[in-house]
């Protein structure tokens, strides 16, 4: 158990959802211009069930390259649908993934059995971005220059490799959560094996030419591996769901991101300039392309822009896994074998860390820059009030 240290700890969300509030706090509440297509979870999906010609997001199996029946026929077919996926949507339900259904029941228990515990309990598991420790149990507290939060509690630690993990932040409690989140995270590193393989072909890529070699450097270092990072995002009941997020709108920076949840709806994603509420498909995982797979793609897959909504009725509880690169050994860079006349590199060459590292910098100029916008849009307010005053004295 990880021992906590003497430091202010802030607010949970939960805490204020179990306070009562009628109206979230102002820190809050989302800016009008983010609040396109904000509301209540249920409404939101309610709303998409009832309409036929709404989009959905695409349902694809991949039982030919992990049931070990499938033939060429099969196998091609699946190849050209994560293709499209991919390309078109950078998201899909993933059927067919090999993950036994009492393994991915075993998971969730054990995190809603972390989070049914008192706060104070899971305070002895508290990180401290402040101080550097990412990983343990926190609220997505302020980081932009507005002061704004989202509406969630997490979990955050390192999954695999296992050699590498920081136990002290893997809660004892329930009993079962260090082995199903440890044999889930082996689970899950082959089915990213199997994905970016698959990926691979879609791109039609030379045999000797992988996704998976490609992001870990193993040709150079072969003891390298991809970093799997846990987060179990639990998002408490709102009553202004229309005015918060869960998680604002972002793409992820790993290569790919697997999904579970608690089947309680939330995840939306910009598809064709609109949000799409995403249904559940009952035995699936939610797969995610990111920044890393967009960038060795160059542009192919496209990285998907997408957002947590909360509601008013039901906690939201999901299991994200984002596989990522060794954050220094590996240049993320176009392949040159997807790099041509007609279709030059989209993409300058940076390590894992320093994609990161640039998007954080380039979002935080874009919030200091609105930030400076709304000073001067108020000050401009401001001088037509005096003016009108001085006019009419």
């Amino acid at each position: 158990m990880m021992e906590s240290s003497v430091m202010v700890q802030p607010a949970r969300v939960e805490a204020l959802s179990l306070s009562g509030l009628s109206a979230i706090p102002p820190e809050y509440v989302r800016p009008a211009d983010e609040r396109a297509g904000l509301g209540d979870a249920f409404d939101q999906l309610a709303r998409a069930a009832g309409d036929a010609a709404a989009p959905r997001i695409p349902v694809v199996d991949v039982s030919p390259f992990t049931g070990g029946g499938g033939g060429e026929q099969q196998r091609a077919a699946c190849v050209e649908a994560v293709r499209a996926a991919a390309a078109e949507w950078g998201v899909m339900h993933v059927a067919g993934h090999g993950v036994p259904a009492e393994l991915t029941d075993r998971l969730r228990a054990a995190g809603a059995a972390f989070f049914a515990l008192p706060i104070h309990a899971k305070e002895a598991y508290a990180n401290d971005p402040a101080a550097g420790r990412l990983q343990g149990y926190g609220s997505r507290l302020a980081t932009n220059a507005s002061g704004q939060r989202e509406w969630e509690d997490y979990l955050f630690h390192l999954l695999h490799p296992d050699r590498l993990a920081d136990h002290s932040v893997w809660p004892a409690h329930p009993p079962d959560y260090v082995a199903a989140t440890r044999e889930f995270g082996r689970r899950v590193r082959d089915l990213a094996s199997t994905l970016l393989a698959i990926l691979s072909l879609g791109l039609g890529l030379p045999e000797e030419t992988t996704l998976e070699d490609e992001l870990t450097g193993r040709a150079q270092r072969p003891e390298d591996d991809l970093l799997l990072q846990m987060k179990i995002n639990y998002y408490p009941r709102c009553p202004q769901p229309e005015l918060a997020v869960g998680v604002e709108a972002h793409t992820d920076v790993s290569a790919l991101s697997f999904i579970l949840h608690n089947g309680v709806p939330g995840l939306q994603v910009l598809h064709g300039g609109e949000w799409v509420t995403a249904r559940d498909e009952p035995g699936t995982m939610i797969v995610h392309v990111g920044d890393a797979l967009e960038i060795l793609s160059n542009g192919r897959y496209t990285s998907v822009l997408h957002r947590g909504l909360v509601n008013r009725e039901a906690v939201r509880v999901s299991w994200v896994v984002f596989c990522e690169p060794p954050p220094e050994a590996v240049v993320l860079r176009p392949l040159p074998e997807l790099v041509t006349d007609d279709q030059p590199a989209r993409f300058t060459p940076r390590t894992f860390k320093q994609h990161l590292n640039r998007k954080l910098f380039k979002k935080q100029q874009q919030e200091q820059q609105q930030k400076e916008e709304e000073h001067d849009d108020n000050k401009a307010e401001q001088v037509k009030v005096m003016e009108a005053a001085e006019a009419t004295n």
